[in-house]
């Protein structure tokens, strides 16, 4: 049976690199104006290095969920841990080909009784010639359920 994986399309726009990096506070001209980007042998403004998250907003959290044949209780659920790897930051004007897969699945027992569950899902960017951009890991915790419920 092949793994599950959810695909989808990240289209870098100029426009959306710039209302990202300004919520966060970035202020790096990389970032916002394109002749300075140009002038730093880049062909267009960079994404911030946490820019790929914007990805929620082509699969929502719970879709990739049920896609990757994942039951997680929402009510029991925290974003544990992100981690980047980077071959080079995402560049307006490109369409990133992204593959999310469960990399991590996991229980311990936690420290007040209890099974915690950790899940890991990797998601790989890579370019429309095929060429790694990043690789994104998301951590979710399952909480133990409550021993009195």
């Amino acid at each position: 049976m092949a793994e599950a994986s959810v695909e989808f399309e990240l289209s870098v726009e100029r426009g959306k690199i710039r209302e990202f990096a300004q919520a966060v506070g970035d202020d790096n001209p990389l970032f916002l104006d394109p002749d300075v980007a140009r002038g730093a042998g880049f062909p267009d403004v960079l994404g911030p290095p946490t820019f790929t998250v914007t990805d929620l907003w082509q699969v929502p959290l719970g879709e990739r969920l049920e896609r990757l044949g994942l039951e997680l209780d929402p009510a029991r659920m925290l974003h544990a841990e992100q981690e980047y790897m980077f071959t080079r930051l995402p560049i307006a004007g490109e369409l990133l080909r992204g593959s999310i897969r469960i990399c991590d699945d996991v229980e311990k027992m936690g420290g007040r009784g209890g099974k915690m569950r950790f899940v890991t899902l990797e998601t790989r960017y890579v370019d429309t010639e095929g060429d790694e951009v990043l690789i994104a890991y998301y951590t979710l915790v399952e909480t133990a359920k409550d021993p009195g419920a």
